[in-house]
């Protein structure tokens, strides 16, 4: 099989830049060691050759210093540009590679870990993991509707859905078995509206007693690409205060109260987290929050003190993946810096570097039929953004996918990598 290598005026741009840099360092080394060597010639080092060769380097002119200087961050910037490059070839055409290569290189790619829970966080995952095996996906565990729901009065366990779309998205088994996992029963009956996924983990969780041993079995039976972890094993629920002060208990009924949310809180108080989340936040290089719904996809993770506190310190990049659209009951009218002040307001913490915000405007057929239902474009607002001291990085995220607006997997995941390896 021929390989197929990386081409184009990107790879040919940054090999150029490589190559030059490496010539002017090497010019400018090259008189740097002149001026000091010239003419000096012991053979044994004392007192009196050590304060010449101290004013010979001192006599060296500044411009062989910013030669260096520039030399170096253009080799730097060559060689992340490259590895960009590679990482996006790689997950572009996986078939220019064979199959060990590609494995090696995701292998070694940059660990992620990613932040969320509803349709939004499984979208990321899907496309990320053409460009990395070390991906964690930190899941909230509120959910109280649908078969989720329905499983967690009945058999007393967490709910499983969030974690099963994760466990589907970042599947490398055959699709059947993906399709299966996903497959909801429709006729009537004691199993109408529960997904064969969601009876599977229950399944597992009574057979192994730990619903955390569970999701790992599920894992291995999907071989997964990285891990998906419930942000606590506990037994956790959303409680919102609204504007007009009705507090509402339940995630699915705060979505449907109609009101504008003040405040939200998980109980019991203090509840724990999982620690395994707490580790893989610990050795992150970039941490995404999102994209999903703020208050009952990204929020519930975060309301874990420990958990946000563990984002506060971490040295990874911080990246808030932003909905595109703005939701009923949630975030209605809110622009972006008010996802961002609401994140801070709950937390107390400064827990974004950067925001993704799409630049991609949908047909007006499909914003009039949004529109109707309440929803319209999350305005971009950059003053207020860079206010918070957070960086505003856009891009077309945009998918339009039978009438429904969506985060592109690919598009996403390319921006996020991109802000992690450059």
């Amino acid at each position: 099989m021929r390989l197929r290598v990386p081409s184009g005026p990107g790879i040919k741009r940054w090999l150029s830049l490589l190559v030059l840099s490496i010539l002017v360092l090497a010019f400018a080394l090259s008189g740097m060691m002149g001026r000091i060597f010239a003419g000096w010639r012991v053979n044994v080092v004392s007192p009196v050759t050590l304060r010449r060769w101290t004013r010979q380097v001192q006599s060296l002119r500044f411009v062989d210093y910013a030669l260096a200087m520039t030399a170096v961050w253009g080799i730097t910037l060559a060689l992340r540009r490259l590895y960009f490059n590679v990482l996006a070839f790689a997950a572009r055409e996986p078939q220019a590679a064979s199959a060990p290569a590609l494995r090696a290189r995701r292998a070694r790619g940059p660990r992620v870990v990613a932040i969320g829970g509803g349709t939004g966080l499984p979208n990321l995952l899907s496309g990320l993991k053409a460009y990395t095996d070390r991906l964690t996906a930190v899941v909230t565990v509120a959910d109280d509707g649908g078969s989720s729901g329905r499983l967690r009065r009945d058999l007393r366990i967490l709910p499983p859905g969030d974690l099963r779309n994760c466990l589907v998205a970042l599947a490398e088994t055959e699709p059947l078995m993906a399709r299966l996992f996903q497959h909801r029963f429709t006729r009537q009956g004691a199993l109408a509206g529960h997904s064969f996924g969601n009876l599977f983990i229950a399944a597992l969780t009574e057979v192994t007693g730990d619903f955390g041993e569970a999701v790992r079995a599920s894992s291995k039976v999907l071989a997964v690409s990285g891990q998906v972890l419930p942000v606590t094993l506990e037994d956790v629920r959303l409680v919102a205060t609204l504007a007009d002060g009705r507090v509402i208990s339940g995630e699915s009924r705060i979505t449907s109260a109609g009101g504008v949310i003040r405040r939200l809180v998980l109980e019991p108080a203090g509840a724990r987290p999982n620690v395994e989340v707490l580790q893989a936040i610990a050795r992150a290089d970039a941490i995404v929050l999102g994209p999903g719904s703020l208050y009952t996809s990204i929020l519930p993770n975060l309301l874990l003190e420990p958990v946000a506190r563990a984002v506060e310190r971490s040295g990874a990049l911080k990246i808030y993946a932003c909905n595109v659209m703005t939701q009923p009951g949630e975030t209605d009218g809110l622009p972006v810096s008010g996802h961002l002040k609401a994140l801070k307001e709950h937390t107390r913490l400064a827990l974004v570097d950067t925001v993704l915000a799409n630049t991609e405007q949908p047909s007006d057929e499909i914003l009039e039929r949004y529109a109707r239902q309440g929803q319209h474009p999350v305005a971009v607002d950059r003053d207020a953004i860079e206010a918070l001291g957070v960086r505003l990085v856009k891009a077309r995220l945009l998918e339009a996918r039978d009438g429904l607006i969506r985060h592109h997997p690919g598009r996403l995941a390319r921006a996020v990598i991109r802000l992690i390896v450059l």
